[in-house]
């Protein structure tokens, strides 16, 4: 595609016009997002030219790079000057800018070569959207490690360091985490072989099983939600927001992605219906909307939702007025207001989000409503995913229980 000629210092103020109508101030805009476009500004000018060039552009974030590499500038600025790029290619290219929310930039920096391998085996197949991530993840701290220890290419790399990758990886990780990470890092091993990459034939040894131990889940308490209910100032657009959101979250059982991605079309207001279809399964869903749920909903489309031609229900707060990126922003969100009730941590206490899912599983079982019925509430397609419920339903668990009233007991054979 041919482009006209663009000048850097002329872009810039019209990237920040395009930011403006995102909602940021004007005082955000050029107080703070100007600087990060000017030390682009100045990349170019000490390359001798103001003609934009993504490629000159590149070559500032490779210096950003290095000097972050060398610890002569924060992670909180070169992350600014790679989002600054990242406008400035986008604008060049489209004319405009679509905002993104990127995802946490990985500490795990690769060089040229392992970068070619990740990509590579990223494009090698149709991965689902939710796990995508997780293999590179996974693969990316596999090649950091041994890039740590010297090497830049797996040619070199040999069984004995993939096993100190192992030991090294298995302290830090619970027993089901790190059967996902070989498991992961095996199919990267299998896509090396299969074209032809030198690398260890190590397949076997990530095929070693790792069992998993049966930890019973914890869950959001009945007490627990009224306290979180109760640090949320619903007085505010954000506050009306996150009351809407948690809500839903413990009388529906939707997973946090389910609801950023709820549509105002996805309510039917006279049914009093919620639909959607679900992200980790794809398959459709309709769930009842309790009256105090859709009132708050209602509350905060009405008095708090930003003006906005987007169709999702919920919003972000501040500029940039647009949807939540993902499920990560409402976790985040839960998990302050948890700790605002004084609710103590623990590691896999089940105080999360996701707790509302497992709070409104224990109260179903509680109710005595069929395992069938709550797998079809929860979305799950397999029975066996519903089992981990029946954990939490610990006093009726005990009622089941035989004591030993109707065994009749004789004294002989009883050794003295």
């Amino acid at each position: 595609m041919k482009h006209n000629t663009m000048y850097v210092d002329e872009m810039i103020p019209q990237v920040l016009d395009i930011l403006e109508t995102y909602g940021y101030s004007k005082r955000t805009l050029w107080m703070n997002m100007y600087g990060e476009f000017s030390r682009i500004k100045s990349f170019y000018q000490r390359q001798g030219t103001l003609v934009y060039d993504p490629e000159i552009t590149e070559a500032c974030v490779r210096e950003a790079t290095e000097q972050y590499r060398e610890g002569r500038i924060q992670r909180s600025f070169y992350n600014t000057v790679r989002k600054a790029a990242s406008r400035l290619n986008e604008y060049y290219h489209t004319g405009t800018l679509e905002w993104s929310c990127n995802k946490r930039n990985t500490k795990y920096t690769l060089c040229d070569e392992f970068n070619r391998l990740l990509d590579a085996f990223l494009h090698s197949r149709d991965f689902h959207k939710n796990t995508k991530w997780d293999f590179a993840w996974a693969v990316r701290r596999y090649l950091y490690f041994f890039e740590q220890m010297g090497f830049r290419r797996m040619a070199d790399v040999t069984m004995k360091h993939v096993r100190q990758f192992i030991v090294a990886a298995a302290p830090e990780m619970t027993d089901g985490s790190l059967h996902n990470l070989l498991c992961y890092i095996r199919q990267f091993h299998i896509f090396l072989q299969e074209n032809g990459e030198a690398a260890p034939d190590c397949i076997e040894l990530l095929s070693y099983p790792i069992p998993r131990k049966a930890r019973i889940k914890g869950y959001i308490t009945d007490d627990e939600l009224v306290r979180i209910m109760a640090q949320i100032n619903t007085k505010t657009a954000m506050g009306k927001r996150d009351a809407a959101i948690i809500s839903l979250g413990a009388t529906t059982g939707l997973r946090a992605v389910d609801i950023v991605h709820l549509r105002l079309g996805d309510i039917d207001w006279r049914k009093g219906e919620v639909r959607i279809s679900q992200s980790k399964t794809s398959e459709s869903l309709s769930l009842p909307l309790v009256h105090e749920t859709g009132e708050l909903i209602k509350d905060y489309i009405l008095n708090a939702r930003p003006a906005s031609a987007y169709g999702e229900i919920f919003l972000r707060a501040r500029a940039p007025i647009c949807p939540l990126a993902d499920g990560v922003p409402v976790g985040d969100m839960f998990a302050q207001y948890v700790k605002k009730a004084g609710i103590e941590r623990k590691p896999y206490d089940g105080k999360t989000f996701h707790g509302l899912r497992r709070h409104l599983a224990k109260n179903l079982i509680v109710s005595g409503v069929p395992v069938t019925t709550i797998a079809q509430i929860l979305g799950h397609q397999s029975m066996e995913s519903v089992k981990q419920y029946l954990s939490l339903d610990g006093q009726n668990l005990k009622e089941c229980a035989l004591d030993f009233s109707a065994i009749p007991l004789a004294r002989e054979g009883v050794v003295m």
